[in-house]
């Protein structure tokens, strides 16, 4: 993947980013980069409970996910893989949003 955050930042006029710390960078094995790419098309899909003691993030949306054309196209048993993995990465975010 290019990576264009540099050409994105001259485009709106603002510096370009700073590379992230070389221990913030991990690899992504390929058997899960489907899961993590339908992961990042649901970062909007996040059921949350504001109120007076702040913002806690509950999870996603199911309905969100299994609406979505990545995952509905899936034959059942894909889907079964698809929705561990989802919540397997969701259980992180989760720890990470709710910290």
């Amino acid at each position: 993947m290019e990576d264009t955050r540099a050409a994105d930042a001259e485009a709106f006029g603002i510096a370009p980013p700073d590379d992230p710390p070389e221990e913030t960078l991990c690899e992504v094995w390929a058997e899960h980069w489907p899961a993590l790419e339908l992961f990042t098309a649901l970062r909007t899909q996040w059921q949350v409970i504001a109120g007076m003691g702040g913002v806690v993030y509950r999870g996603l949306d199911y309905q969100a996910l299994y609406g979505h054309p990545r995952y509905a196209r899936l034959d059942y048993d894909a889907q079964g893989e698809m929705l561990e993995q989802i919540q397997q990465l969701e259980a992180g975010a989760l720890e990470g949003l709710n910290a």
